[in-house]
């Protein structure tokens, strides 16, 4: 019970609700950054192909070239794989012209079963025959020979494949470089969280012992691009560079690098001058400058055939790989779904000579986790909070500082992903919304509950069908109606304040059900008084007659209803009713924090006017002449005065309204009454005063008798200079 009752209180406070819901909001999306989705990761990585023009330099650097062993190359010199002694040229006349070092993007895991010496134990193993070729160099007996000695004469690095699974490599490893490590004394080692490798293909250990090794891999993220390489590979019990870092290292003329490290792992990798900015695992995000040939690619046959010059090559580190259908070792990169995979390491290099990284760095989480806070709190306060005015230039605001925070941190060479700031935005201004537009709803139907106790519940429905502020302010032709209880504060003396109340609310409640029901609206209460329009919000045809009608079934209402009031309170009540239709001005007024849908105006006074009539003239209901005209034939109406009431100069006629035939003394005295109203209107007061003397005496319960018989005589005292059949009225 007490949990509920805590519930309840806190749902009655909308700011601290509204607060919850954008925590909740916040929380939703930091536990999504934590366990990184597969459709935000993508998500992800195509706002970070969609900054990585921003990094694009103007002229890609000219020490990375491709030596394509390309569809001229195999033309020229036969299918591929090429006997081994003419990739030796190809090696040797590289190391001629000068290049800083040659990286193989080529596996060399098997020998060569085109050499002389494999064909020779082939043929003999195989058919029993003893192959010899006469006139052959010693040199040219074993192309595998031929290939290591070139590789040991040259910068070169030869290609490695690491595999993350399978059964663990236990063969010979070729000889890592040096690692030194640099960090912290609270810094863990280093190659715990390099990827580890249980397996590899490695070239064969003849070649592998005179020349260092580089692994080619590649990572493919989780929608199969290329984005980054891993610069070091664990590998048996050795780290092991990647093929572009070791091709960097042989340019450089050194084999040993620096690792920086920190207590989350590596921050970069160094060799020689060139600090490499990695992953704390070792990954290199590579800046890819465009797609495929963005470097200079030459052509394997240029080489071989000596049209490749030393300007061409010189200084230069070489990858030689093959861009050949069928033999493409095809990659997809941001910029290109086909390009040669050769071409990756080109674009490694060129970043690491051009100091052209992109990282993210070990704080982004830190960083994403205060952002994702920041924009909780400004999705909370702009949404929960504000006005429907702020909504779009905030949305726009505080996305908009997102992305141009991370485009300017991406040009500065930092990745910091706007997406989990872009959607802590939306995901909490869409609660927030959601969550006011929910109370909103539910205020509207308590409104609708509310304002349906002024109306009909159909005339409700309407509103809610139209368009537009139908409660703004307006000027429209309204019949307006003013009741009140007769004596009602003397009658209430004898009542205790409960009893009153009772008293008033079983009054009230016919009452306003007999408004409604004539399509009327409910203005207000004023203490036991009620007032009422016809007309407003909507067009309600034949308004007038609707009004009278309702006057009319009131008094009606009250003679059944006094029955009950007698026997609960000991009290019979008396009512009055005053109609008039006329222009009014009708809609919300009141103030910034309350308003109410009413009406005001000078007819508004004269309708309240023509209820205290009532008293006066002693009938039940008086209307103004708009008022009997706009309701035809539907009543019949007896004609009281004309009259000048205060603060008016025109002079107003009054009826009283009856159904026909309900009123059977005053249908028997109407000849009589037209007479006598022909006598005073005339200005014969003594002859008036005659006739309305016998009415009164004829029918002394009829209240209207004895004021006319008062009102001639007063004129046969003083009688009007110019008399024209108007009383002016000296009170209310």
């Amino acid at each position: 019970m007490k949990l509920k009752a805590a519930m309840r209180h806190f749902l009655r406070q909308p700011w601290l609700f509204t607060a919850m819901v954008g925590l909740c909001g916040g929380i939703a999306m930091l536990a999504l950054y934590v366990v990184q989705p597969v459709a935000l990761q993508r998500l992800d990585l195509r706002i970070y192909d969609a900054l990585l023009p921003l990094r694009r330099l103007s002229q890609p650097s000219a020490v990375p070239v491709v030596i394509d062993i390309d569809e001229e190359s195999l033309a020229r010199y036969g299918q591929w794989p090429w006997p081994r002694y003419l990739v030796a040229d190809l090696v040797d006349r590289l190391a001629s012209k000068g290049v800083a070092s040659i990286g193989l993007d080529i596996m060399f895991a098997e020998p060569d079963r085109t050499s002389p010496a494999r064909m020779r134990e082939g043929l003999y193993r195989d058919r029993g025959i003893s192959l010899e070729i006469a006139g052959l160099p010693a040199f040219l007996a074993d192309f595998d020979t031929l290939f290591a000695t070139s590789v040991r004469a040259a910068p070169v690095v030869l290609g490695a494949f690491a595999r993350y699974s399978g059964e663990q490599y236990h063969g010979p490893t070729p000889q890592p470089p040096a690692m030194i490590a640099r960090g912290g004394k609270d810094a863990p080692p280093y190659d715990s969280f390099l990827p580890f490798a249980p397996g590899a293909v490695l070239p064969l250990p003849q070649f592998f012992e005179d020349a260092p090794v580089g692994f080619v891999n590649v990572s493919p993220d989780a929608d199969g691009l290329v984005r980054q390489i891993p610069l070091l590979i664990r590998f048996g019990d050795a780290v092991y560079p990647s093929l572009a870092l070791q091709a960097l290292m042989r340019a450089l003329g050194t084999d040993a690098l620096r690792l920086y490290t920190g207590p989350d792992g590596l921050f970069s990798v160094a060799a020689g001058d060139f600090k490499i900015p990695v992953s704390r695992e070792g990954y290199m995000l590579v800046p890819f400058q465009g797609g495929r040939r963005t470097y200079r690619y030459i052509s394997a046959a240029k080489v071989l055939d000596g049209t490749a010059t030393q300007a061409d090559l010189e200084g230069c580190i070489a990858f030689v790989g093959t861009s050949a259908p069928g033999l493409a070792d095809i990659r997809a990169t941001p910029f290109d779904r086909v390009m040669p995979g050769v071409e990756v390491h080109a674009a490694a290099i060129d970043a690491m000579v051009n100091g052209n990284f992109v990282q993210s760095p070990s704080w982004a989480p830190g960083a994403q986790a205060l952002i994702i806070a920041f924009m909780t709190c400004a999705a909370t306060l702009a949404f929960g909070f504000a006005g429907p005015r702020v909504y779009v230039p905030s949305s726009i605001g505080l996305m908009g500082a997102t992305v141009l925070a991370s485009r300017q941190l991406f040009m500065s060479g930092l990745f910091l992903s706007p997406l989990y700031g872009l959607l802590t935005s939306l995901l909490c201004g869409g609660l927030l919304l959601s969550v006011r537009f929910w109370h909103e709803e539910k205020q509207k139907i308590v409104l609708r509950r509310a304002f349906s106790r002024y109306v009909s519940p159909e005339v409700v429905r309407q509103i809610s069908k139209r368009q537009g502020d139908l409660l703004a302010g307006e000027n429209r032709e309204l019949s307006i109606l003013f009741t009140d209880i007769r004596g009602f504060t003397s009658l209430s003396e004898s009542l205790s304040p409960q009893d009153v109340v009772q008293l008033l609310n079983r009054y009230f409640t016919p009452m306003t059900a007999i408004v409604r029901s004539r399509s009327g609206t409910l203005d207000k209460f004023i203490g036991d008084a009620l007032m009422a329009f016809w007309n407003a919000p909507l067009d309600v045809p034949g308004h007038p007659a609707l009004a009278v009608d309702a006057a009319l079934c009131m008094q009606e209402q009250l003679e059944t209803l006094n029955s009950e009031i007698e026997a609960s309170f000991g009290i019979r009540l008396a009512m009055g009713a005053g109609i008039h239709t006329g222009q009014a001005y009708v809609g919300n007024m009141g103030s910034d924090d309350l308003i109410n849908y009413t009406l005001i105006g000078d007819n508004v006074n004269l309708a309240s006017r023509l209820e205290g009539l009532c008293k006066r003239y002693g009938v039940p209901v008086v209307v103004s002449e708009h008022t009997m005209q706009g309701c035809g034939d539907a009543f019949s109406f007896v004609h009281l005065d004309v009259l000048r009431v205060k603060g008016k100069t025109r002079p107003v006629s009054i009826y009283w309204p009856m159904r026909p035939g309900t009123d059977e003394i005053f249908q028997q005295a109407m000849p009589q009454w037209s007479l006598a109203r022909s006598q005073y209107e005339q200005g014969d007061f003594a002859a008036a005063a005659a006739s309305f003397a016998a009415l009164a005496a004829a029918y002394p319960a009829v209240r209207l008798f004895g004021l006319y018989h008062e009102r001639s005589l007063t004129l046969v005292q003083t009688p009007p200079a110019d008399w024209e059949g108007i009383w002016t009225m000296e009170g209310k």
